[in-house]
This record gives C-alpha cells, structure tokens and sequence, in this order.
C-alpha cells in the first residue's frame, strides 16, 4: 500500500512539473528611441534560447549592463557593428540597466532578463530531487 501511494504521489508531482514546463514561450522586445523618435536600440529576448539578440541603429563599440542599485557593470562586452548578442547564463534574471556606446552618443534603456534555460532546468532537477527525497 506505501509503494502505491508513495508510486502515485511521485507520478502526480512529476506530471505537474512537466505540465508547467510547457507553458507558452515569452518573447519579449525593448525598443528604445532617440530623441527624434527613431528607434535607437531594439533588445529580443525570447525565453527558448540563452541569448539575447541587441541591435542598434548606430555602429556601438561597447555595451554595459548594470546594477540597477549601485550603477555598476555586471557585463561588460565590446563589439563591431549593429547587432551582438548577450548570454543570459553570466547574468541572473532580473531588472537591469543597460548602455551602448556609440561614437556620438551612449544609449541608457531599462530592461528585464528572463532565466536562461539551464537555470530552469537547475531548478527542475532541484525540485525532483527534493519530491524523490520525501
């Protein structure tokens, strides 16, 4: 009788892990605008990958993003062109600042990253074993 009960407590909690794992995917996008309301800076984030995709209407040299708290550099990359992207494994998710630095100008955006895939499965593997050990 504790085999059966502990069999369908362990298939219902494994179930319902596995059911909020499909919800649907979030795509988010920042666009922020210059001054004379072009668009300055566009950020992609979409929750299936552990990039984010950062394109600029201007050739930018160097991006930051930062504490939101003390305004200090996290991550810090340079770059060539108008496109990078950001790997959300060297940043936990939460709200940011971000700076992009082109030749005439620094960009300045508020921003908010999502978990890379390899947290949420961290945190899968954590919760099935925590379930596997009651």
């Amino acid at each position: 009788m504790k085999n059966i009960t502990l069999t369908i407590v362990f298939s219902f909690v494994t179930s319902m892990l596995f059911a909020q794992s499909n919800e649907a995917p979030k795509r988010l996008k920042y666009v922020t605008q210059a001054p004379d309301g072009s668009v300055a800076m566009t950020i992609y984030d979409d929750s299936r990958n552990d990039n984010m995709q950062l394109e600029s209407a201007s050739t930018f040299y160097k991006y930051q993003i930062l504490d939101p708290a003390t305004s200090e550099p996290i991550l810090s990359a340079d770059n060539k062109g108008n496109v990078c992207t950001i790997d959300k494994n060297k940043i936990v998710a939460g709200t940011y600042n971000i700076r992009l630095f082109t030749q005439k100008f620094v960009i300045t955006s508020k921003i908010t990253v999502s978990d890379s895939i390899a947290l949420r499965q961290a945190a899968r593997e954590e919760t099935l074993a925590m379930h596997a050990k009651e």
